[in-house]
């Protein structure tokens, strides 16, 4: 790709305010959907069962990866564009008639996650397309910047929103950010496929799933980096289930619980930030080594203080640390996969980096009931640190 200089007109800003305004959209619909269920069924077990549905569809990643190699990435963003604003123009007519219904907001659900695993993939394939291989580490940081602030900025528009209008024109709102995300997506610049694909059948299909998998792990520079995020996202999610109760223990006022959640997402802004200038005075390996020893080190101070305000910092300084090496990863997997597999490697990857999360989230309730809350958010920081073993496993020159 020949490198052109970002603009607002660039192909980048594009897609990055495309996929900004869709993450809001989905910020949004996050605060909607409880809302939805409990005006439905006035059931917690429903609320939890229907964003599960859209959780589901994680396990279905690596199936996603063939297809996208195949696809031209323009036309699978289009269509997961589509998926979603129909699913939300849906939502909307339904909730407006009162016509809702727990397996059509299941089966809504679902397909919004299913698309939202589409996207992501395809995301993570147009980036190489459109931008040269220099600009390819502050594109990552950009998207990962933008994707923070999405968090942090969205669920506030959701409850400003809620505050001043009705539910069901919050879901227009909604459906207005996603048709401005399409549209976004229609003025990008169409790519033809470089590779000519086989002619479809099951067995090639398997084929290719195997060598996605394959690739991953000979190329060592992706998988230990992939063994790093197994372990250390499997540590940081015994503190992800217990930090509300954890701050519970120190305070009852649900404002000081807010700041320590939102210092959060401001630590994953800097912390992308921090990350774009890091590679300047540093290889990717120290960057890597640094944050997740940092990281690791910041939830075992957490589980040892007492001080709501100690805690907020500590909370600031763990996911600055995640929100500096997110960037990082994708442009080593970008820059170490041929073109023709960057999509079964992203789709691969992601399934491998969180296939424990489920079962991390588990542990964490199990401990906590044996061992206490404190020891057991400690025991994660501990997991979440040993993932730098493997950080000695990468290759000197990255």
């Amino acid at each position: 790709m020949t490198e052109q200089r970002i603009t607002l007109t660039h192909p980048l800003s594009r897609l990055m305010m495309s996929t900004t305004t869709a993450n809001m959209a989905g910020q949004v619909y996050s605060i909607l959907l409880p809302l939805l269920v409990l005006e439905v069924t006035s059931s917690a077990f429903a609320v939890t069962a229907t964003i599960a549905a859209e959780r589901a569809s994680m396990v279905l990643q690596p199936l996603v990866g063939p297809i996208l190699d195949r696809s031209n990435w323009k036309r699978i963003l289009l269509l997961a564009d589509v998926a979603r604003f129909v699913c939300f123009l849906i939502l909307s007519a339904l909730a407006a008639s009162g016509h809702l219904s727990i397996p059509l907001l299941l089966v809504l659900s679902f397909i919004i996650g299913f698309a939202a695993i589409f996207y992501q993939g395809a995301q993570f394939t147009a980036i190489p397309f459109i931008v040269s291989t220099r600009q390819l580490h502050f594109a990552n940081s950009l998207e990962s910047a933008l994707y923070q602030l999405s968090i942090v900025i969205g669920p506030s528009i959701g409850g400003v929103v809620l505050l001043f209008f009705h539910m069901q024109f919050s879901l227009i709102i909604m459906s207005t950010l996603a048709f401005f995300a399409l549209w976004l997506i229609l003025l990008l610049p169409y790519q033809k496929n470089s590779v000519r694909a086989k002619p479809f059948s099951l067995a090639v299909y398997t084929q290719e799933l195997k060598e996605g998998f394959a690739f991953i792990y000979y190329k060592k520079e992706i998988w230990f980096t992939n063994l790093i995020l197994l372990i250390s996202n499997f540590g940081i999610q015994f503190l992800i289930v217990l930090l509300v109760i954890f701050m519970d223990k120190l305070t009852h006022d649900p404002l000081l619980i807010g700041i320590v959640l939102s210092s959060g997402g401001i630590g994953a802004v800097l912390g992308t930030v921090l990350g774009f200038y890091a590679d300047r005075v540093g290889t990717y390996r120290q960057i890597l080594f640094a944050a997740k020893v940092i990281g690791g080190l910041s939830i075992i101070f957490i589980s040892l203080t007492d001080s709501i305000w100690l805690v907020a910092l500590l909370n600031l300084i763990g996911t600055a640390s995640a929100g500096a090496i997110n960037p990082i990863i994708k442009t080593i997997r970008q820059q170490y996969t041929p073109q023709h597999l960057l999509g079964r490697v992203q789709a691969s990857s992601r399934f491998i980096t969180f296939t424990l999360l489920p079962a991390a989230s588990i542990c964490g309730g199990l401990l906590s009931e044996w061992i206490g809350t404190e020891s057991t958010i400690m025991l994660g920081g501990c997991i979440a640190t040993t993932s730098v073993i493997f950080v000695w496993k990468l290759p000197r020159k990255l």
